[in-house]
């Protein structure tokens, strides 16, 4: 017989049990991509909401002494519009003229403080700013003029917290836009310079660009709620759980550091009284070894690890890094659950203490991609 055909026989009938084993176990060689829930925004996509998560009022001098000297914006916001997925034709270039003007509703969002008798008041002060398609506006939240900013707006009714601004029609109704794009440049010292994007969400994907968006009511009939469920016409939901990476506080050993989180809350009524948001708190050092504590907020909070407990300094934890995974955010009163967003921010110097600090960084975290709605309401 023909040595060729004898394999071929002898492979055919070798293989037929074999080939259907092998289908049944490739489920377990090949899973699935990991698709994020319906509703929930990409914050790293353009978006028709923006939320930069920090902003700081005041100045700095910068380089002084030198020919380069100049005083910069403690934090400078930059704005921009880019041409939506979905104006998007087939060769690549945009449905929406250039020049065409976007109006932005921008919100500065303060800490819960005490105004008059009232406790857990999250002051706000909000303003338009227009941007062209491509183009871009730079403006602070203290008003400062003469340190290159291309737009005046009013200063935020607090020296620190967060700012959120959603695209408008002209009649101030809002509207779907998914081409807003942001950033921030900090600057906590002379010689410092930190960056954060701004997070980004979407509109529902269906409407046409500049279509108008559901919002609700909101308390006493002025303003209006901002609805973030991911239902047809609604904005997209984010999380309310993060996990990334820390470093732990070190005033014993060079180089000296100070860290911090940075959460937000977009369960916010705005110049309301607000509910606390709590959250649980899981650090870990290198080496496994867990720390559990907790955090809570009004709106808005910025804090040193150590203000949190006491042990997250690099001579208890033993090691100069970790990891910090939250649980989900919840409403303190109610129980049920809320939005968290923030990021790591850390500090560096030549000395011990959190005024000796000359340089920073900033880490986003990651989250559980699992969606929580909720309403701004913008009063």
């Amino acid at each position: 017989m023909d040595p060729v055909r004898l394999w071929s026989g002898i492979g055919a009938r070798l293989l037929i049990p074999v080939v259907p084993a092998l289908v049944m176990a490739t489920p377990a060689f090949s899973a699935p991509f990991t698709v994020d829930p319906p509703g929930l925004a990409d914050t790293a996509e353009p978006g028709s909401v923006l939320v930069w998560p920090k902003f700081v009022q005041g100045t700095v001098a910068v380089d002084a002494g030198t020919p380069g000297a100049a005083t910069e914006d403690k934090t400078t916001i930059e704005l921009g519009a880019v041409c939506p997925a979905n104006e998007v034709n087939a060769i690549g270039g945009c449905l929406i003229p250039d020049n065409t003007p976007v109006r932005v509703r921008l919100h500065w969002v303060c800490p819960g403080a005490t105004v008059g008798a009232s406790p857990n008041i999250c002051q706000e002060t909000d303003f338009d700013v227009v941007v062209t398609l491509n183009g871009k506006a730079t403006f602070n939240p203290s008003q400062n003029v003469g340190t290159g900013d291309n737009t005046v707006v009013p200063s935020a009714p607090c020296p620190q917290g967060y700012l959120i601004g959603w695209a408008v029609s002209n009649s101030e109704v809002p509207i779907a836009f998914n081409g807003l794009i942001g950033d921030s440049v900090q600057r906590n010292t002379a010689t410092d310079l930190q960056s954060e994007s701004a997070l980004a969400i979407q509109a529902d994907p269906t409407l046409a660009s500049f279509a108008p968006v559901t919002v609700g009511p909101a308390p006493g009939g002025l303003g209006y709620t901002l609805i973030f469920d991911g239902n047809p016409g609604d904005y997209a939901m984010v999380t309310g759980q993060f996990e990334g990476d820390v470093r732990y506080t070190d005033d014993i050993n060079p180089p000296f550091n100070d860290g911090s989180l940075i959460l937000l809350t977009l369960d916010v009524a705005s110049n309301l009284t607000n509910d606390q948001t709590e959250v649980a708190l899981d650090f870990y050092n290198e080496k496994e070894v867990l720390t559990s504590t907790a955090a809570d907020f009004i709106c808005y909070a910025q804090y040193q690890l150590t203000a949190i407990d006491p042990n997250l300094d690099v001579e208890n934890q033993g090691t100069r890094k970790g990891i910090v995974v939250s649980g989900q955010a919840i409403d303190a009163d109610t129980g049920t659950p809320r939005t968290l967003l923030g990021f790591f921010q850390d500090t560096e110097g030549p000395a011990a203490g959190v005024v000796n600090q000359t340089r920073s960084y900033a880490i986003r975290p990651s989250n559980n991609s699992k969606p929580v709605a909720t309403r701004f309401v913008a009063f």
